[in-house]
C-alpha cells in the first residue's frame, strides 16, 4: 500500500508538473499568438503607409517636392501660384535658365549660383541632357531643379499636334530620369511660352488643359533680361531689363544658359546682387510658399 502511495503520489506530482507545463506552453502560444498578431498589423499597417507613402510621394513630384502647393489638376499655371503664395514672410525670386546644358554657358552659371548660395531652376532641352549627361548631373548634383523644355525644341514639329508634343516632354521626362536616377518634378516650360498669342498660340492653349489633366505644372516668366530676343544686348540692357520687369514680390526670370546666354553668364552677378539689395531671397521653383505654416 505505502508502494501504492508512492506511486499515486508520482504520478499525481507528475500530472501537476504536466498539467503546469501544459498551461505554461499555453500561456506561452497566447503570447507568441499576440507577438505575431502585433507583428502582422505592423506589417501590414507599414505595408499601408508604404503604399499611401508613394502615393504621397507620387503627388509631392505632382504637387511640389519641397512645398505645399495646389496639385496641378486644380492649378497647373505655377508662375501664378508663386504669385499667389502666402506662405513666404517676404519677397522671393526665381531664377531660371532654358535651352541648356551648354559646357561653355552652363558652367559659367554654376559657379556664380554655386559663389552666391543661390539655387534655381533650370529647364533643360532633352537633346541637350543627352549630350551633356555630365553637366546634367552636376546641376542635379549641386542642389538645383531640372525641369523640362521639350526635347528638340523645335516649334513646328512640337507643336503640330499633340501626340508630338506629348512625345518630347515623356522623353525629356525620361532623360531627367536617367540622369538623376529619381522621379522628377512635373514641371515644364513651353518653347516660345504658353501665351495666347503669336505662332502656335491656339494650340498651345489646349496642350495646358491637357498637361492638367495630366498632372504636369507650367511655368512662363514675369520678369526676364531680354536674352532671348537678341543676341546683341550688352550687359548694361539686360541689367536694366531685368530692372524694368521685376515688379512683383515673387519673381520668376527668365534667362538662358543656352548659346544665347553668354552675356547673360557674365552679369549673373550683378542680377543677384540686385535682387539681393531689394530684400529678395532666392529659391527653386519646386520650392513655393503657397500656403502658411
Amino acid at each position: 500500500m505505502a508502494q501504492n502511495g508512492k506511486f499515486n503520489g508520482a504520478l499525481k506530482s507528475s500530472i501537476i508538473c504536466i498539467t503546469r507545463r501544459k498551461k505554461l506552453f499555453g500561456i506561452i502560444c497566447f503570447i507568441a499568438a499576440i507577438i505575431i498578431a502585433v507583428i502582422l498589423v505592423e506589417s501590414i499597417t507599414l505595408e499601408r503607409l508604404n503604399i499611401d507613402g508613394n502615393a504621397v510621394s507620387t503627388d509631392a513630384n505632382i504637387a511640389g517636392s519641397k512645398t505645399n502647393i495646389p496639385s496641378a489638376s486644380e492649378q497647373n499655371d505655377l508662375v501664378k501660384i508663386a504669385e499667389e503664395a502666402q506662405g513666404g514672410s517676404g519677397k522671393i525670386c526665381y531664377l531660371t535658365f532654358d535651352d541648356g546644358p551648354t559646357e561653355n554657358i552652363t558652367v559659367d552659371v554654376l559657379e556664380t549660383l554655386d559663389k552666391y548660395n543661390v539655387k534655381a531652376t533650370f529647364f533643360m532641352v532633352g537633346r541637350m541632357i543627352d549630350e551633356n549627361r555630365e553637366l546634367a548631373r552636376r546641376v542635379y548634383d549641386e542642389g538645383h531643379l531640372i525641369a523640362n523644355h521639350s526635347y528638340y525644341h523645335d516649334y513646328k514639329a512640337l507643336y503640330a499636334s499633340s501626340d508630338s508634343f506629348f512625345n518630347e516632354i515623356d522623353k525629356t521626362f525620361n532623360s531627367i530620369r536617367e540622369v538623376t536616377g529619381e522621379e522628377p518634378f512635373k514641371l515644364i516650360r513651353f518653347p516660345g511660352g504658353s501665351y495666347n498669342y503669336g505662332d502656335h498660340a491656339k494650340v498651345k492653349q489646349q496642350y495646358k488643359a491637357l498637361l492638367k489633366q495630366k498632372g504636369y505644372y507650367y511655368a512662363d516668366w514675369n520678369c526676364l533680361d531680354g536674352d532671348g530676343e537678341s543676341g546683341n544686348h550688352t550687359a548694361a540692357q539686360l541689367l536694366k531689363r531685368i530692372k524694368s520687369t521685376a515688379k512683383s514680390d515673387n519673381v520668376v526670370v527668365l534667362m538662358h544658359d543656352g548659346c544665347i546666354g553668354k552675356t547673360t553668364a557674365k552679369i549673373l552677378p550683378s542680377i543677384i546682387e540686385y535682387f539681393q539689395e531689394q530684400g529678395y531671397e532666392f529659391r527653386r521653383l519646386d520650392e513655393i510658399p503657397y500656403y502658411s505654416d
